[in-house]
């Protein structure tokens, strides 16, 4: 039934944002046993990695079953790629292959860094962070509040390794001037997928 339920609210979500003419499908239908096989157990050890189903390769570690059925990170998944398509297009696939090939990695606290930037490119000695790009292809990212997707930096990463695949890197200075590739429009689209998450209640 929740799987039902899933791809109903991403069939609304595409016909909400529609993907450009000719673009090539995000679902993945090669590994359907892997992905019933591939579940979380409460009663084993944790962290456990899971496959994230209607993606090739994609996986998530997981801290608890709580943090977050695969299917909900599936969505967010969708949610995200059908935004991107809308605002920047992805004529060569970069950013649909970087998803199928994603790797999350859910935390249960924040973590400090040596440091970093924020969102206006200005730079932080010893910051408190609640995400983190750790390979072209893995991210780090906190629980989030409330135990809802919506209020972690999920897709904040996400744009990070899109913009990594798209340009070689993901743009650490954000809407900075030290690098290129963040815009006022990719903060805009994450604003706009949360909210999505959010009445989808993930």
């Amino acid at each position: 039934m929740l799987r039902k339920c899933i791809i109903l609210l991403f069939l609304m979500c595409c016909s909400a944002c529609p993907m450009q003419t000719g673009q090539t499908s995000l679902l993945a239908k090669d590994n359907k046993k892997i992905y019933k096989s591939s579940v979380c157990k409460p009663k084993k050890s944790f962290p456990q990695m899971i496959m994230i189903p209607f993606f090739d390769m994609a996986t998530q570690i997981v801290p608890s079953c709580q943090v977050y059925p695969k299917y909900k990170t599936s969505l967010a998944m969708m949610v995200f790629y059908q935004h991107w398509v809308y605002y920047f297009g992805d004529d060569d696939n970069s950013v649909k292959n970087m998803l199928h090939n994603v790797m999350v990695e859910w935390g249960s606290r924040k973590k400090t860094i040596v440091g970093a930037y924020d969102i206006y490119g200005v730079s932080i000695t010893s910051p408190v962070i609640v995400g983190l790009v750790k390979s072209k292809n893995m991210i780090w990212v906190w629980r989030g509040y409330d135990y809802k997707i919506a209020n972690s930096s999920l897709t904040h990463e996400l744009v990070h390794l899109a913009l990594r695949a798209k340009n070689g890197h993901g743009d650490s200075d954000h809407e900075g001037t030290r690098y290129k590739g963040w815009t006022n429009q990719h903060t805009e689209m994450i604003i706009k997928i949360k909210n999505v998450l959010l009445s989808f209640n993930i």
